[in-house]
C-alpha cells in the first residue's frame, strides 16, 4: 500500500499526470459525442440556426466558470480533498444528467434536449475547472508544458473516440444506445481522481491556506494579485478572441460539407475524429518540444497555420477534391490543439496556488465566452449561404491572438 501511495500520489509523477488525464479523457468523450450529435441532427434536417441555438445555450455553463472558480476555491469537504471533492461530485452528476437521453426520442433540436445537455455541461464545466485547478496547484512550472500536452492529448483522444463511436451508433442504432455507451465509458474514470495528490509545489505557497476555505477577502486579494498584471490582461485578451473561429466553424462545417462538398453525415463523423487524434499527438509533442525550444515559435506557428487554413477553406467548392477537403477538416482540430496546449501552460503559470481555480476559471471563462460569441456569429456571417465569407471572418478573428501570443511569449 505504501508503494502504491508513493507512486500514485507523488506530485508531478507520471501516475499523477495519468490520473489528471483520465478526467480530461472523460470530458473529451462527452464533447465528441456532442459533435456527433450535431452532425446527426443536421443530417436529419436541422439548420445552421438550430445548431447555433443548441451549441450556444449548452455553452453557457462554460462561460460561468468565472463564478464557479470562487465557489470551488472557497468551499470543500477536506475528507475528499479540496479539488477531488468537486471532481468526484461533478463526474457523478454529469452522468445522471444525460440518463434521460437513453430513453427519449432524439431526432431534432428540442427544448428537452437543450435542457439536458445544458445541465450535463454544467457539471462537466465544474469538473473541468476543478481538475485545471488541481493541475495548477500540484505541478511545477517547468512541468506545465508537457503535462498540458498529456492532458489535452487525452481530451482530444476522448473527443475523437466519442465522435467516431457515437457517429457509428447514432446513424445505425439511434441516439439512445449512443448515450448509454457514453455513460458506461465515463463511469470508468471515477476512480482516477482518487489518485491525485493535493499538495502545492509552488514556491511561497501557504499550505494551511491551501487546505482550508478562503475568506472573501483572501480570495479577492489573491485574484487581484494574479490578474491585475500586464501578462494576465494580455492573456484575457487572447482568450476572448481564441475560440471565435472555432465557434463559427463548429456551427457551419456540417452543413458546408454536406451541401457544398457533398459528404454524408457519417463521412463527416468518421473523418473529423482523425483531426482530434492528430491534435492529441500534436498537443503532446508541442508540450514536450516547448521545454527544449520555448513556446513562442511553436505558438505563433500553430496560430498562423490556423489562419491560413481558414482562408483556404473559404476557397472550397463542389469541385474541391475529397483528399483536400479531408485534410482541411483534420487540420482544424490539429492546429487548434497545438496552440491551446501551449497557451494553457502559460495561463497556469500565471495562477497562484491559493486561488488557482478562480484565476484559471476567469481565463477559461473568457475563452468559453469566445466560443459562445462564435456560435452566435455563425448564422450572421454565413448570411444566405456565403461560406467563403464566413471562413474568412473566422480566420481574421485569430489575428489579435497572434499579437497577444507574441507579447506573452516575449515576457514570460
Amino acid at each position: 500500500m505504501e508503494f502504491i501511495k508513493s507512486r500514485l500520489l507523488s506530485d508531478g509523477s507520471s501516475w499523477h499526470i495519468i490520473s489528471l488525464s483520465a478526467v480530461y479523457l472523460s470530458q473529451g468523450l462527452s464533447g465528441g459525442t456532442l459533435f456527433a450529435l450535431t452532425t446527426y441532427l443536421v443530417s436529419m434536417g436541422a439548420s445552421v440556426t438550430d445548431i447555433s441555438l443548441l451549441l450556444s445555450i449548452t455553452m453557457i455553463p462554460w462561460t460561468l466558470k468565472v463564478f464557479l472558480g470562487p465557489l470551488i476555491d472557497s468551499f470543500t469537504l477536506n475528507r475528499f480533498g479540496r479539488r477531488r471533492f468537486w471532481i468526484l461530485i461533478s463526474q457523478i452528476a454529469m452522468i445522471i444528467a444525460v440518463l434521460p437521453l437513453t430513453i427519449i426520442e432524439v431526432d431534432e433540436v428540442s427544448f428537452i434536449l437543450i435542457t439536458l445537455l445544458t445541465l450535463h455541461n454544467s457539471f462537466v464545466a465544474i469538473s473541468d475547472i476543478a481538475i485545471d485547478a488541481l493541475a495548477a496547484d500540484s505541478l511545477k512550472e517547468d512541468q506545465l508544458g508537457s503535462a498540458n500536452g498529456f492532458m489535452w492529448g487525452s481530451k482530444t483522444l476522448g473527443r475523437g473516440i466519442g465522435m467516431a463511436l457515437a457517429t457509428s451508433i447514432f446513424f445505425n442504432y439511434g441516439v439512445n444506445l449512443g448515450y448509454s455507451i457514453l455513460i458506461i465509458m465515463m463511469s470508468l474514470t471515477f476512480l482516477f481522481p482518487l489518485f491525485s495528490k493535493e499538495l502545492s509545489f509552488k514556491a511561497g505557497s501557504n499550505t494551511e491556506l491551501y487546505k482550508n476555505r478562503l475568506s472573501i477577502a483572501d480570495l479577492v486579494k489573491g485574484v487581484s494579485q494574479s490578474l491585475l498584471t500586464k501578462n494576465a490582461l494580455a492573456a484575457i485578451i487572447f482568450m476572448l478572441f481564441s475560440n471565435l473561429a472555432y465557434g463559427i466553424f463548429d456551427v457551419i462545417y456540417n452543413e458546408f460539407y454536406m451541401k457544398v462538398l457533398g459528404w454524408s453525415g457519417e463521412e463527416i463523423g468518421y473523418m473529423r475524429p482523425f483531426g482530434m487524434w492528430l491534435g492529441g499527438l500534436i498537443g503532446l509533442c508541442a508540450g514536450i518540444l516547448s521545454i527544449y525550444f520555448g513556446k513562442r515559435y511553436l505558438l505563433l506557428f500553430f496560430l498562423t497555420s490556423q489562419i491560413v487554413l481558414f482562408f483556404i477553406l473559404s476557397s472550397f467548392s463542389a469541385e474541391t477534391s475529397r483528399s483536400l477537403a479531408s485534410l482541411a477538416i483534420i487540420s482544424v482540430d490539429a492546429f487548434d490543439a497545438g496552440f491551446m496546449v501551449l497557451i494553457f501552460s502559460i495561463l497556469m503559470a500565471l495562477c497562484t496556488t491559493q486561488t488557482s481555480a478562480t484565476n484559471f476559471g476567469i481565463f477559461m471563462g473568457f475563452g468559453n465566452i469566445s466560443t459562445l460569441i462564435g456560435n452566435n456569429l455563425a448564422p450572421l456571417v454565413l448570411g444566405s449561404g456565403n461560406y467563403g465569407f464566413a471562413f474568412v471572418c473566422a480566420g481574421l478573428t485569430l489575428i489579435p491572438c497572434l499579437l497577444t501570443a507574441y507579447y506573452l511569449t516575449k515576457t514570460s
